[in-house]
């Protein structure tokens, strides 16, 4: 802990002088003030003391000062260090009105950050969670993608803190381009200036078509084919069920080649798995559901509100493309194929195609 009571008044460790005598916020025992050339300064409990808090006791170097830098990042007027909320015996790191801002440095599964989040919105509580270096060199990754949040603004953003810098560190605009993951980037140094960014981000970068990322991407395929990816190769038997290649799909599969992190970089997978389960008659409910089954499409994202509205909208995309250009029609809830989509028979054929037409195949995508 980096706050505690001194003759019922809270005190930092900062401020602490070893002589004097301090008890825990929450349990009221005496702590012990903690001062040293290695860590930063902090109070702990005894031995055998039977608090709540001792779980979240033998805090890294990291989050201790991380937290202390966060207070002064929220400019500490009406902030709260520590404060422990008894109806849902939780304590956020720190507590600025009704934002808990949580500086989460080691691993959390995706239940209890779920849990963490619903009791603070039992009280009414917004939560704002921020992210050490580990997860920092793990951005893109599944353990660190449950932290995603969405703004109408921004589109996917996630908050990384500094504490070299002593700046918080947004990226924003977090989406897959080609299957790699593109997003844009900014440090702030108060919680005013956060809030003035989620108001006005200014720019937001759009994406160049580009058929050599393309190339880039179906090779990338070819390659995970030829080493034998089980994920990949699941993929492609689906595709073998009805007479086609992986890395034959259709044009069509291009038209769109920017993506939300919700699909991860084989979006391009996701939509060859689409027109593969195309079947006349069809519900179109139960296409989505085949193809996400077979996808092993994911979502959990706690700090989204609805996640599946940006599948289904993406979903709906790929069928008005299809049925604009003549090859399905859609009645009631079912999908009626008019024409069929044109696969080709391999990876190279594909490539050759493209390469002949890649002119007007970039203005067509």
């Amino acid at each position: 802990m980096i706050m505690a009571y001194l003759n019922d008044k809270l005190i930092s460790a900062n401020d602490a002088k070893k002589s004097d005598d301090f008890s825990c916020p929450v349990c009221k025992e005496k702590v012990v003030l903690k001062k040293g050339a290695i860590m930063s300064p902090h109070f702990s409990h005894r031995k055998n003391s039977d608090c709540l808090t001792l779980m979240e006791e033998g805090e890294t170097e990291e989050h201790l000062l991380g937290k202390q830098q966060l207070y002064f990042f929220t400019q500490y007027n009406e902030t709260l260090v520590e404060n422990y909320l008894p109806k849902i015996k939780q304590r956020p790191d720190l507590l600025w009105k009704s934002l808990a801002i949580e500086f989460q440095c080691s691993p959390i599964s995706i239940n209890r950050l779920e849990q963490r989040i619903g009791g603070y919105k039992k009280q009414h509580i917004k939560s704002l969670w921020i992210l050490g270096s580990k997860y920092r060199k793990r951005f893109g990754q599944p353990s660190t993608n449950k932290f995603y949040y969405y703004f109408e603004k921004l589109g996917f953003t996630m908050f990384f803190w500094l504490t070299a810098k002593n700046k918080l560190e947004i990226r924003y605009n977090c989406r897959y381009v080609y299957g790699k993951l593109k997003y844009q980037m900014i440090e702030v140094s108060s919680l005013h200036e956060l809030m003035q960014f989620l108001k006005n981000p200014g720019m937001i970068m759009s994406d160049r078509k580009n058929i050599r990322y393309l190339f880039d991407e179906l090779r990338r395929i070819q390659n995970q084919l030829f080493y034998q990816n089980k994920r990949t190769i699941d993929w492609q038997n689906h595709c073998y069920l009805n007479g086609h290649d992986i890395n034959g799909a259709p044009i069509e599969c291009h038209f769109s080649n920017t993506c939300l992190p919700l699909f991860g970089k084989d979006y391009l997978v996701w939509k060859i798995l689409i027109l593969n389960g195309l079947v006349d008659n069809i519900e179109c409910k139960q296409l989505l559901e085949i193809v996400n089954d077979i996808y092993k499409l994911q979502v959990h994202y706690p700090l989204i509100k609805s996640p599946e509205k940006f599948i289904l909208k993406e979903y709906a995309n790929i069928l008005s493309i299809l049925s604009k250009k003549g090859y399905i029609r859609i009645i009631g809830d079912r999908i009626q194929i008019i024409k069929s989509l044109n696969w080709f028979d391999d990876y190279y054929q594909k490539i050759q195609k493209l390469s002949q037409c890649e002119g007007a195949f970039v203005d067509r995508i």
